[in-house]
């Protein structure tokens, strides 16, 4: 039942996630188009200060999850709504305090975006508060779903409400051309998912009522222990992921902003679909680190070199797609007055590599714990990112803030690698550190090989992206296959496989 709830929600997951792709190309290109890059400029500003100011949330949600999943196996329904309570009004609390962190950023936005216009700033600041105060009020009810594994129903109503809403806006951009509109869709149609999820969880659970909760049950369940560690850790990933935007809205402009949006906004999507499947693979770490006190066995080892190389043929495809077929992508969505230079898209392509390739290390970084060990490599990733965004855009424009980025990855890999091997594959850092060489060697092979088979197409446009996208599916792996595919951690890749698939028909034949 577990592995066909995985394969189910994985499935609704990536096909939403495809079609909503598609959907939001047109809208933010309608957008682009019919409000001009000031409005763009100010969406995606707005949107990353609120990324930063998300980290009120301090990982409360994490901890009361973790603990949910113990009583739902214990089928404790007492103890399972209080948990639900408490997740209510921990959220309630973060919503609150966004709230206060949203009248205080309101003072930067004639800063941070010059050359917009004081009111579209603060319009769209406003809306883009409604909802996401919206969202923290509302969304509490979905944690019985993903911890039950049953999130692919939530799915399922939140693909129909984002269709309506991708509709919506192209509809109003194309006749009716009213920002406030075109921002206020979103709004409603969220607002309307979450209360058709709460009408449903009320029938699916029944048994799950408010009960009364004080500090002292958040104090028990640990919520306030290590909280200064993973504050650095959440503040730090927070400064990683917004820099870019804001360091380009107040140093580039508008039409610099809306150009980085462009592209951000393609891997933005591909990221939320890469996430689907990685997570189906990630999602069995937590048992496979804690299931012995002693240290790892070869098959626990076997199991985290596996999940690495299969990190690393993800993140080369991922390198090797965008290097190819981004320009020639974004030439025929956008046009050819949109596109940054290339030196910016390989920039762009090894920080997506560098965050692929050691996506399974995190995540066995993340169940470890004890975030105090790499706190000063979190502290240092965001430090370094903010001063080398400021010193190199002046002199490499955009490419000089992602520069800074890749940068500020690299220590943030850095301080997980020295976890992983302090705390749980002790004696194998040297090892690690010799295949990311060989890695880095593989990759430049697939990046040139791949690039110089692409070049030689001479389709253009749309109709040139169709044996371009063949090649790089094709040629990337090809070549992994070649110089990996015959190794022990390939072969129990394929071992894997295997057994899913296996466990898969067995489930449709039954």
């Amino acid at each position: 039942m577990r592995t066909r709830r995985t394969l189910i929600n994985m499935a609704y997951a990536v096909g939403s996630s495809l079609l909503l792709l598609l959907l939001g190309l047109v809208t933010r290109r309608l957008l682009v188009y019919n409000f001009g890059t000031q409005i763009s400029t100010a969406s995606q500003v707005v949107t990353q200060l609120f990324n930063f100011f998300s980290i009120a949330e301090f990982g409360v949600g994490s901890v009361i999850s973790y603990r949910l999943y113990e009583q739902i196996a214990a089928q404790n329904a007492e103890k399972i709504s209080k948990y639900m309570s408490m997740y209510k009004w921990a959220y309630r609390a973060v919503g609150v305090a966004i709230a206060a962190l949203a009248l205080l950023g309101a003072a930067a936005l004639p800063w941070i975006m010059p050359d917009v216009p004081l009111l579209t700033g603060y319009t769209v600041y406003g809306l883009n508060v409604v909802s996401t105060l919206c969202s923290y009020f509302l969304v509490t009810r979905r944690l019985m779903y993903t911890c039950t594994q049953q999130g692919y129903l939530c799915t399922r109503i939140d693909f129909c409400f984002n269709v309506l809403t991708s509709l919506a806006k192209i509809a109003v951009s194309l006749w009716l051309p009213n920002y406030v509109l075109y921002f206020s869709v979103a709004i409603v149609c969220n607002v309307c998912a979450n209360l058709v999820i709460a009408r449903r969880f009320r029938k699916d659970f029944p048994y799950v009522h408010d009960v009364k909760v004080t500090l002292q049950d958040f104090q028990d369940l640990g919520i306030f222990h290590d909280l200064r560690y993973y504050l650095v850790h959440r503040l730090s990933n927070t400064i990683y992921g917004s820099s870019d935007t804001i360091v380009t809205s107040r140093m580039g402009g508008s039409v610099q902003t809306t150009l980085l949006g462009n592209y951000t906004n393609i891997s933005t999507s591909a990221t939320d679909l890469g996430n689907k499947i990685m997570d189906s693979f990630a999602a069995a770490i937590g048992n496979i680190v804690y299931d012995k006190s002693a240290a790892a066995n070869a098959h626990d080892k076997q199991v985290f070199w596996g999940m690495d190389l299969f990190s690393y043929f993800f993140g080369s495809f991922v390198a090797t797609a965008y290097f190819c077929l981004f320009q020639p992508f974004m030439e025929a969505w956008m046009g050819p007055d949109w596109l940054l230079p290339m030196g910016f898209v390989l920039v762009f392509c090894l920080n997506e590599y560098v965050g692929w390739n050691h996506r399974m290390l995190g995540s066995y970084r993340a169940v470890l714990g004890h975030f105090e060990q790499d706190q000063w490599f979190m502290v240092a990733s965001a430090g370094v990112n903010l001063a080398l965004s400021f010193a190199l855009f002046p002199v490499f424009d955009i490419t000089g803030a992602l520069i800074a980025t890749v940068v500020a990855h690299c220590i943030m890999w850095a301080g997980r690698i020295v976890v992983v091997f302090r705390r749980y594959m002790q004696g194998s850092m040297g090892h690690y550190l010799c295949m990311q060489g060989l890695h880095l060697v593989t990759l430049a092979v697939c990046l040139g090989g791949t690039w110089a088979l692409c070049r030689a197409v001479p389709l253009e446009g749309w109709l040139g992206l169709v044996p371009r996208a063949f090649i790089v599916c094709l040629a990337p792996n090809l070549f992994n296959l070649l110089v990996y595919g015959w190794g022990p951690d390939a072969a129990y890749l394929r071992r894997y496989a295997a057994g899913v698939w296996q466990k898969l028909i067995h489930k449709r034949s039954a």
